[in-house]
């Protein structure tokens, strides 16, 4: 639909209003006329459709915003659109540790002594 096309405000006649701004003056104008607001319906395909309330069956029949609900492979249709879930594993299985901290400890060279307040590298020039 072209967003310059002007429509018809489903609570008050006397408004043409451009499909672009649509959906903002329907949240305006429900607002400024609750007792038309009551008596009307949303359409559960489009929120820009607002019917009577007792005319709505008949519009969710014949909306052209009415999506085919065939279900895709691989969905059962008591769920409805949504597809079986593959089966997900309970709890949570890490990989095996390839670390072996104690063995890389003894891979290291001697460490040097620790002394409050003395930098290492001072240490290796005191020795020499």
């Amino acid at each position: 639909m072209d967003p310059e096309t002007l429509l018809p405000c489903p609570y008050d006649k006397s408004h043409l209003v451009r499909a672009a701004r649509l959906p903002y003056h329907l949240v305006k104008c429900e607002r400024n006329n609750p007792r038309v607001a009551r008596a009307t319906a949303t359409c559960p395909f489009n929120a820009r459709h607002r019917v009577p309330r007792a005319e709505l069956q008949s519009h969710v029949a014949s909306c052209p915003d009415k999506c085919d609900h065939s279900f895709p492979p691989g969905t059962d249709a008591s769920l409805g659109d949504r597809v079986k879930q593959p089966d997900v594993p309970r709890a949570c299985q890490k990989p095996p540790c390839q670390e072996d901290w104690e063995a890389e400890v003894e891979d290291l060279e001697e460490p040097l002594p620790f002394i409050l307040n003395e930098a290492p590298h001072l240490l290796l020039l005191r020795d020499r």
